[in-house]
């Protein structure tokens, strides 16, 4: 089965491969701070997790800069701070612009974001038909009645498992998604079958972690902390075509 390679946010905002869709953002509304000094103050490896972490809580210019910086043929990456700001920025994005709604920041702070199942207003994206991709990017702790509200009341039917990890140092990624990432690829997959685009990421370094999720039910899979090996990723994309 053929499937598209995603490069996830915010590495989609440097990185432009051909044979790739970049995902842009995450962007805000409005300004939210620099990201290169959140990235310098708050990431660092965890040796013991394997993984990444941050506390970078979405810093970003604001959506006006990151319509400017997103390529037609790519997905902007969007997150809502307060009640209602989707039904806002779907009237300043393109319609037929691809875009990703980040519904599962672990790094927000912020009081008033208003909570998956008490907000409805993500489903003004799904009632277009003419974006190539309207995706939901979840968290990897998303319940069953979370999941069943994103596909069924939202009418997402391209999803994205999944988000980093919330722990005591800022959001995890990495190795130790994929027990989640899988066990919801499952879950979908049982409950919906093929009604559902999944893409998958969380821990991909090599072909066969690429084969791990095709053979659990992704359509599709995107790289993230990969993205800071240069060589590592170019031997990857080249490599993924034949899986």
């Amino acid at each position: 089965m053929s499937h598209e390679i995603f490069i996830a946010a915010p590495f989609g905002n440097y990185i432009r491969y051909r044979d790739a869709i970049s995902v842009t953002g995450t962007w805000t509304l409005k300004p939210r701070g620099n990201r290169l000094k959140s990235v310098i103050k708050t990431l660092r490896y965890d040796r013991k997790e394997r993984g990444w972490v941050n506390r970078l809580g979405l810093p970003n210019p604001g959506l006006e800069v990151g319509l400017e910086k997103t390529w037609a043929t790519h997905v902007l990456s969007i997150a809502e701070i307060s009640e209602d700001e989707f039904l806002i920025m779907e009237n300043i994005i393109p319609i037929n612009m691809s875009v990703e709604l980040n519904l599962s920041c672990p790094n927000l702070t912020d009081h008033n974001v208003p909570k998956l199942l008490d907000n409805d207003s993500p489903k003004i994206f799904t009632a277009s038909t003419m974006r190539d991709w309207c995706i939901a990017k979840v968290s990897p702790f998303i319940s069953e009645t979370e999941l069943e509200h994103v596909i069924e009341k939202l009418n997402f039917k391209q999803i994205h498992f999944a988000n980093t990890i919330p722990t005591k140092g800022g959001g995890l990624s990495g190795q130790s998604l994929k027990p989640y990432v899988s066990q919801l690829i499952r879950f979908v997959r049982s409950n919906w079958g093929n009604a559902i685009t999944i893409i998958a990421g969380g821990g991909i370094k090599t072909k066969s972690d690429i084969s791990m999720y095709m053979d659990e039910g992704a359509n599709h899979v995107s790289l993230g902390t990969v993205c800071f090996n240069p060589i590592k990723l170019r031997k990857l994309l080249n490599s993924a075509d034949r899986v």
